[in-house]
């Protein structure tokens, strides 16, 4: 058998279903090393996934992401991978699963194993046949294509305070339900209202409508952003986008405080801000969980969220097998097929 080197190179470009559907792998790609075995699952009572390779129990997950990592070796062999999913206090059970392809005697004699991180911009989940990949200039054959977000809970923080009349407290709503649209099987969505006061995180299902759930409230009241953001649950991968119009002037909690909260947690703060009131506390709440902040306007929100839901949405990896050119400088060029983009893609790698 061949030894397969593995080299890694990093790319960055910008990006994005059966109740289960399989991430990684996918059907026809080739399984070689650690790799992750992951589903997206939109049912809301999952008990646990258990994972199979090759009819053998390889690990299982209680809790979305629904993924474990599993070591497939060097082998030459297809597998089998399939995934159980449990749900309704383990009364329904539901399986799915992939073949995986072979290392044909072709693919043994070069071999470099690539991965390269992909930041695209799509509509759809990303598939092998939705790229062309080329090594200095020889067409090279994709293994995998993996979706490394994996599933998450997004929490929307909207201000509801009297400064968010004339139209902005309507345009989040309206842009929360657009951005909706864009989340994956196996995301979870909930909304926290805040003006004075702090609502609970209020669940929202797949398709239902905040400006039909919260199309009554009237803007009104104080502002205590602080204490809002510093309430968003953790636990789980997070992302929270705050839509407000800048001010704060009733938080109970300073803005070390509020900091100290969000800042050691799995959340990503990202802010939109209506108007021209800046937040230095969303500032330094977005620097320090690696969020962003966007100033806005009604017109421009929902563009603006969902800009930031594709950022989010657009995390791949793409996998081949190095073949057919020399050693030292790699260029790499990758072509989406249309509705695809790939922008600041790296142009290569180096291999000894």
């Amino acid at each position: 058998m061949k030894r397969v080197a593995t080299a890694i190179i990093y790319l960055l470009c910008c990006a994005t279903a059966s109740a289960v559907t399989f991430v990684s792998p996918q059907s026809g790609a080739q399984a070689i090393g650690p790799l992750p075995i992951e589903i997206a699952a939109s049912a809301p009572d999952i008990d646990r996934v258990e994972f199979y390779v090759d009819g053998t129990l390889a690990g299982v997950a209680r809790h979305a992401p629904w993924r474990i990592t599993h070591d497939f070796g060097t082998s030459v062999d297809p597998h089998t991978v399939a995934a159980v999913v449990w749900s309704n206090g383990y009364q329904d059970s539901e399986r799915i699963e992939v073949r995986t392809a072979a290392i044909v005697a072709s693919d043994s004699l070069t071999v470099d194993l690539v991965e390269v991180p992909l930041r695209v911009t799509t509509s759809k989940p990303l598939r092998i046949s939705d790229l062309r990949l080329r090594e200095n200039n020889v067409e090279q054959t994709l293994r995998d294509v993996r979706a490394d977000r994996g599933a998450a809970t997004f929490v929307f923080v909207i201000d509801r305070s009297l400064s968010m009349g004339n139209g902005k407290l309507a345009a989040a709503l309206r842009a929360v339900d657009e951005a909706a649209k864009m989340l994956r099987p196996g995301d979870e969505v909930s909304v926290i209202l805040f003006n004075h006061t702090i609502s609970k995180p209020r669940p929202i299902a797949r398709g239902e409508s905040l400006t039909r759930v919260f199309g009554d409230i009237t803007p009104s009241g104080g502002t205590s952003m602080r204490d809002a953001v510093a309430s968003i649950p953790t636990g789980h991968r997070t992302y929270a986008f705050v839509i407000t119009d800048g001010g704060d002037r009733d938080s109970q909690l300073d803005d070390e405080s509020a900091l100290r909260r969000i800042s050691n947690t799995r959340s990503v703060i990202d802010a939109l801000i209506l108007g021209t009131s800046h937040s230095r506390f969303l500032d330094r709440a977005a620097k320090n969980t690696g969020g962003s902040v966007v100033d806005t306007s009604r017109n421009a929100l929902t563009s603006d969220l969902r800009d930031l839901i594709t950022d989010i949405n657009s995390r791949y990896t793409v996998v081949y097998q190095s073949h057919g050119t020399a050693r030292g400088w790699r260029s790499i060029d990758i072509r989406p097929r249309r509705g695809i983009a790939i922008v600041n893609a790296r142009k290569g790698y180096f291999a000894e």
